[in-house]
């Protein structure tokens, strides 16, 4: 290198390292705490006997998480980057202490609330610090460290959880997660104390986005209780109720264009979270093909999407070399071509089940990794085109807006999709035809997330 040459910048310098590993870390242990609970989720259940509200292990864990996405996301727009995080922080721990020592259901879902409103203030900092604490080059490669963090999680996770359960208590495994605070909390605090975020003194803040995401999340708990209740056309006017309030609480709660997918920031999200919702939604209807008519076991069903967690890491970082050797103007043909690889992977495994009325497990791994692969392509790099049009002052609301679309797109996917499997079942249809019907809503996300990339076409970064 000659003298007057500067080496490139990089995500690990030491001015950025203790941020790096902290922001990763924080990710990864969100990241393992979801795939522990849902390996212990039936011990736990039956030890407080609460089978009966089994779903609700989680969903008391999703509505809060929606308040705190919104609420850090407002207010790390108008304070320390800082004190947004290390609340959150301490809202997620007094939440996996008060879970490990519950000792009945309703204290339980009681932890989980605190861990999820410290689960949403913590990746809406994350995401926000991401966008406005690092430059628009190194942003790519934040993100794929940030995606490479589930990757341990979802290999050894549900291992060590499963493991603790059985030979200790299940309760160790919300107490196990303080010691990794407590490694996080020195790394991430000088450098998170000298962020400050560029803010815009003329940007007026919505007062109504708190109570928004208070109805967002009785919408959404309405919309997900919806398809358990019975009778069945109760049920369905619940579930219906949930989406009235849901869209147009969402239409306030996100960026304008959003729906519309209009240029450019709006594009961008709808193309990540139609995406993310499609990935969701065949996830769970392939399980259940696999499972209940591929001749697999459930063991062999887990492998299948690991391998799916593997490739979608793999995107990420390929779009990261990819943005490093073509620069910004690359970004929203490689967005095109990694929502186009989703649809072959997902295209086959749905074409296989619609043909042949069966599913098996190697064209089902084949199709999983061609849709990992192209979500590592798509979701980074929608994400990345986001960020770098987020107007000055407003890091907080897009981050906390990409988790919400989230939210939203894989909540509703995968509660319809089991509407419609319960529909058609008690109809008497076959189990084939059931899953297929449900999985085609992962197809037409993705129809309209090819439709969203290709409208991101107007910017610096097109």
């Amino acid at each position: 290198m000659s003298p007057d040459q500067q080496p490139e910048p990089s995500i690990w310098d030491a001015s950025n390292l203790a941020l790096t590993l902290g922001s990763i870390l924080a990710v990864t242990l969100g990241a393992f705490q979801g795939l522990a609970v849902a390996t212990i989720a039936p011990v736990l259940a039956d030890d407080l006997n609460g089978r009966g509200l089994y779903g609700w292990i989680f969903t008391s864990f999703l509505l809060p998480q929606i308040i705190g996405t919104v609420l850090a996301g407002r207010e790390v727009d108008r304070r320390s980057p800082a004190v947004v995080f290390y609340t959150a922080m301490a809202l997620f721990a007094l939440g996996c202490f008060l879970a490990g020592a519950a000792p009945n259901i309703w204290v339980l879902f009681a932890g989980r609330a605190l861990q999820g409103l410290g689960a949403g203030g913590t990746f809406a900092t994350v995401y926000a610090i991401i966008s406005g604490a690092y430059e628009d080059r190194l942003r790519p490669s934040m993100l794929a460290a940030i995606s490479s963090a589930w990757v341990i999680p979802s290999l050894i996770g549900p291992v060590i959880a499963g493991f603790i359960a059985d030979h200790y208590s299940w309760r160790y495994v919300f107490w196990g997660l303080l010691p990794i605070l407590a490694i996080i909390a020195p790394l991430t605090l000088p450098s998170y104390r000298k962020i400050s975020l560029e803010r815009d003194p003329d940007a007026v803040v919505n007062p109504r986005r708190v109570p928004y995401a208070l109805v967002l999340a009785v919408g959404t708990g309405l919309f997900l209780a919806g398809p358990d209740l019975r009778p069945l056309p109760l049920g369905a006017m619940v579930t219906l109720a949930g989406l009235v309030l849901l869209i147009p609480v969402l239409q306030r709660l996100l960026p304008a264009g959003t729906f519309s997918a209009r240029p450019m920031i709006g594009s961008a999200l709808a193309t990540r979270s139609l995406c993310f919702g499609a990935f969701a939604v065949t996830e769970t209807y392939m399980v259940f093909s696999l499972t209940e008519f591929g001749g697999v076991s459930t063991a062999t069903a887990g492998i299948v999407l690991t391998f799916g967690s593997l490739t979608w890491t793999s995107g990420s970082i390929l779009q990261a070399r990819l943005d490093r050797q073509h620069g910004p103007g690359s970004r929203t043909a490689r967005a095109r071509a990694g929502v186009t690889i989703m649809l072959a992977g997902v295209g086959i495994i749905f074409g296989t089940i619609v043909i042949f009325d069966d599913i098996w497990v190697i064209i089902a791994a084949l199709g999983w990794m061609m849709t990992g692969l192209g979500i590592g392509l798509a979701y980074s790099t929608s994400t990345t085109v986001a960020f770098a049009n987020t107007p000055r002052g407003q890091d907080g609301m897009v981050s906390s807006s990409t988790l919400l679309c989230d939210l939203f797109t894989s909540s509703v996917g995968v509660g319809l999709g089991g509407v419609l499997l319960a529909f058609t079942l008690g109809l008497d249809w076959s189990a084939p035809p059931s899953a297929a019907l449900s999985m085609s809503l992962g197809v037409v996300m993705l129809a309209m997330a090819w439709l969203a990339a290709w409208r991101m076409s107007t910017s610096r970064t097109a």
